[in-house]
């Protein structure tokens, strides 16, 4: 039986892998993205998993996260060429309300580490659902951080 490395989307998102088997083939894996605390999470052969360290970013740009639940999950992601990139760029919804509902100074440095466009496109959306629960100065913080306008910022 062939080995599988869980795979999650925590983005609400779809996203896709075409990935061309040796066969020439071209096998799709698809995530459709996560619904409420619901996380999209896949399977997906070790062999797969491999190629998209050495092909694609999708890991550091946390556009899939490894679910660390075997001693070969954790193997690939000490693979992962940058690790605290990984991290910064792949937090849960969960991860993301209590760090805006949380202090503001630890908000300010989790968020100085992420440079993943889709990741600062998902806070915000998060930022959105729950912009009752924000007070005024992290919502200053949050146009700021994301350049936009703060009158707009919730829009």
């Amino acid at each position: 039986m062939e080995k599988t490395i869980k795979l999650a989307r925590y983005r609400s998102n779809g996203y896709i892998i075409n990935y061309p088997n040796s066969n020439g083939n071209i096998k799709r894996y698809e995530w459709v993205g996560s619904k409420g605390s619901k996380v999209d999470i896949k399977p997906i052969p070790e062999e797969v998993v491999d190629w998209l360290l050495m092909t694609s970013v999708c890991f550091k740009k946390g556009e899939l996260v490894v679910v660390e639940d075997s001693e070969e999950a954790k193997e690939v992601v000490e693979n992962i060429g940058d690790i605290d990139e990984y991290k910064n760029n792949s937090h849960t919804k969960d991860e993301i309300i209590a760090l805006l509902k949380g202090n503001i100074n630890k908000m300010k440095k989790e968020l100085g580490g992420i440079t993943s466009d889709s990741e600062k496109r998902f806070i915000l959306e998060i930022a959105r659902e729950i912009s009752d629960d924000i007070p005024g100065g992290k919502t200053k913080f949050l146009a700021e951080w994301l350049n936009i306008p703060q009158d707009v910022l919730f829009d």
